[in-house]
């Protein structure tokens, strides 16, 4: 008895490896997340706005810190790379409507400010920019979207972008942080306002699985 009683923790986990079935995949994991669109200013004093498909929180003591992935090639990654300025707007669900445009298309074939007057989101200033801001590039404010429930204002730690192949990752502190009017704050801070999420724009038929803008 003692003998089998011995044995039986070895046949059950032999029983639970039998079940347990692992294969190598090369798909991540599908998860969802905020949808973001990133402001910088153009050389000729314009606004370029994009989706911003990687952004986090990374640290809050002694300044909040924040990673954003910056794909290369682009006009936004270009912009923030010489001002090493922008603001990252957390968009709502009313703001899906953008995303072919502003995630599809590049500022620099495409008037994307155009493109959302058409839909009725003309881009407007935050309260801290001032006409003096249009004297230094490296200090002026891109326009942003109204109606979004959060607008942080970044700049990047110590100048430098970090290699990570297909995108440039990008430390930056937040320097200022606003919401909009219609957008309630609780005792946390926290946005009680919708936010515009990837599994939102997938259910819509917006984006692909893969996250990229559907055709």
């Amino acid at each position: 008895l003692n003998n089998n009683m011995m044995l039986l923790p070895l046949f059950l986990c032999t029983i639970l490896s039998a079940c347990l079935a692992f294969e190598v995949t090369n798909s991540p994991p599908l998860i969802d997340v905020p949808t973001y669109a990133l402001a910088t200013v153009c050389r000729d004093g314009t606004t370029n706005m994009n989706i911003l498909t990687y952004a986090t929180p990374i640290s809050i003591r002694p300044d909040r810190i924040w990673s954003i992935g910056l794909f290369k090639g682009t006009l936004s990654h270009e912009n923030f790379q010489r001002t090493g300025r922008a603001i990252l707007q957390l968009l709502d669900e009313s703001h899906s409507k953008l995303v072919p445009s502003l995630g599809g298309t590049c500022g620099r074939d495409v008037d994307k400010r155009a493109e959302s007057e058409k839909l009725n989101f003309p881009w407007v200033k935050l309260p801290n920019s001032s006409e003096n801001d249009e004297k230094d590039e490296l200090q002026q404010q891109p326009l942003v979207l109204p109606g979004c429930p959060h607008y942080i204002v970044l700049s990047l730690v110590d100048g430098k972008l970090i290699d990570a192949g297909s995108h440039d990752v990008a430390l930056c502190k937040v320097d200022e942080m606003f919401v909009s009017d219609d957008c309630e704050l609780d005792d946390t801070a926290s946005t009680k306002a919708s936010y515009l999420s990837t599994n939102r724009l997938r259910e819509k038929g917006i984006i692909t699985e893969q996250g990229r803008v559907a055709e």
